[in-house]
């Protein structure tokens, strides 16, 4: 039984208070899986660096952190290589695991509101040109996995799916019929997406060459399987979708992102409405979206400056 931090003695085990946080983050807070992993490995070394540092794990030691002291810890995982965006989600889990640790009454106060939270920076996506994205999904052949890859990326590139989502998906979830996937998203909430008319044709093709060409995975309710008729992973997706961007010679590799962006990109130019577009991606803010719009007005103000002869682009 932990004691109350403000108890005259306190002997809080770090690694178990950081255990019962993750447990609640998977079955309270519904956060992904990727995050978590990534949250138990910033507090392990976050443990690790208090044990090697402050020679204390006691409850009223770690309240009394000060900001020099908390810096000094991302500092070092800094020098160790981690990027930006690494280190937000560095400090947001030691927030969250502060926060938490109030809450339960293992600590009196939180440590990390004494300290600014970094501001992000987020960099334009790469987006696919219209032309780009057809070369991609041609690249795939005509053999058994070429026909998983074609439907894979017609699903990303079409519906705009995470490769989470993608990896995710069941038969059961597919509609071919009125062309709709149900899609379990961030935070485990569920939402209908169109699915294009390529898509369904690939998805369809694909389930039929595989009911005949791996029997072993019939039983299976996940889509899209390996060469060993077990369900593909969101890495494995990942990897063939660098593949295929090769394939196709595409300048750069091509990420799953990159054809979320893409499909984001594209339908706002064609003159989507923002809110559609939200609920497609399954944003549960509208400004996570908005830097769509952000992406496609630089877009035309570059097609402008290189098109219109009173922009400084081209001459008669």
């Amino acid at each position: 039984m932990l004691g109350h931090p403000c108890s005259t003695e306190v002997d809080t085990p770090l690694d178990s208070l950081i255990l019962d946080f993750l447990q609640a983050c998977e079955k309270e807070r519904s956060l992904s899986p990727h995050t978590v992993r990534g949250y138990r490995v910033d507090l392990r070394l976050f443990a690790n660096w208090t044990r090697e540092t402050l020679g204390s794990l006691d409850a009223r030691r770690l309240e009394a952190l000060r900001p020099a002291e908390i810096r000094g810890f991302l500092a070092a995982r800094r020098q160790r290589g981690l990027g930006s965006s690494s280190l937000r989600r560095t400090q947001s889990a030691l927030r969250s695991f502060f926060r938490f640790g109030v809450r339960r009454q293992w600590f009196s106060r939180n440590p990390m509101d004494a300290l600014d939270s970094p501001k992000s920076v987020r960099p334009l996506p790469r987006v696919l040109s219209p032309s780009e994205a057809e070369r991609l999904l041609g690249a795939p052949d005509s053999s058994l996995l070429g026909t998983r890859d074609r439907a894979i990326l017609e699903i990303m590139y079409g519906s705009g799916l995470r490769v989470s989502e993608v990896a995710g998906l069941t038969i059961g979830a597919v509609d071919l019929h009125e062309r709709t996937l149900c899609v379990r998203g961030k935070g485990r909430k569920d939402r209908v997406v169109p699915l294009s008319p390529a898509a369904a044709q690939a998805v369809s093709g694909y389930l039929d060459r595989r009911e005949h060409e791996q029997p072993a995975g019939a039983a299976l309710p996940a889509l899209f399987l390996n060469r060993f008729a077990t369900p593909l992973t969101a890495r494995s997706m990942a990897r063939l979708l660098a593949r295929r961007s090769l394939q196709a010679g595409l300048p750069d590799r091509v990420s799953p992102h990159a054809l979320r962006h893409s499909f984001a990109t594209h339908l706002l130019d064609g003159g989507a409405d923002l809110r559609a577009v939200q609920e497609m991606l399954g944003h549960a803010s509208l400004s996570t979206t908005q830097i769509y719009t952000h992406l496609s007005k630089e877009r035309l103000k570059s097609v402008y400056h290189s098109s219109h002869p009173r922009a400084g682009g081209k001459k008669k």
